[in-house]
């Protein structure tokens, strides 16, 4: 864990790095009635949707959660926010999937978390991902997934000709 902490009336949030130190991610852990110790707690994994970031607003939901008891750890994509990797904005799906299963097994590895309660938030694409860690991963308690992208073959035939033909033209130019 690196130095930064913060602390709010009901949670801790450290600054940390877990994949070989190229995703940077917030941890938050609930308040405790004694400094240092935590009682077993569950915990859930975030991460924001298609080019979002943890920035982007998931320390409100975090903080939520940690203040109901959960301890969170939410977390940029390498190539994206805080985290290394170069190029940067780059989207690579399969990756994305290991980072998730590695803050997974990041947050399992942490003292005090029950390593067989936790749950995964994903929005949109997180979402997809959220909902393909857990098929991987028969320990994940639950999934919350926000208008989870699930499938980009589905998603194409709903979208009018034209803006089908743009979408893919900006993608092959991509």
């Amino acid at each position: 864990m690196n130095a930064s902490t913060q602390t709010g009336q009901s949670f801790t949030r450290h600054d940390v790095r877990f994949s070989s130190g190229q995703c940077a991610a917030w941890l938050y852990r609930p308040a405790t009635t004694a400094p240092g110790q935590f009682e077993s707690v569950p915990g859930i994994v975030l991460a924001h949707g298609l080019g979002g970031t943890r920035s982007m607003r998931l320390d409100e939901y975090a903080e939520r959660f940690a203040a109901a008891g959960y301890a969170c750890l939410v977390f940029d994509y390498r190539h994206f926010g805080a985290s290394e990797g170069q190029p940067r904005q780059l989207l690579d799906i399969k990756a994305q999937l290991e980072d998730w299963a590695d803050a997974v097994a990041f947050l399992r590895a942490q003292r005090g978390i029950d390593p067989d309660r936790l749950a995964l938030w994903g929005t949109s694409f997180s979402g997809g991902h959220a909902l393909v860690t857990a098929a991987r991963d028969s320990r994940i308690a639950a999934v919350i997934a926000q208008c989870p992208f699930t499938s980009g073959i589905a998603t194409s035939t709903r979208l009018h000709p034209v803006s089908a033909v743009r979408l893919m033209a900006a993608a092959a130019r991509d």
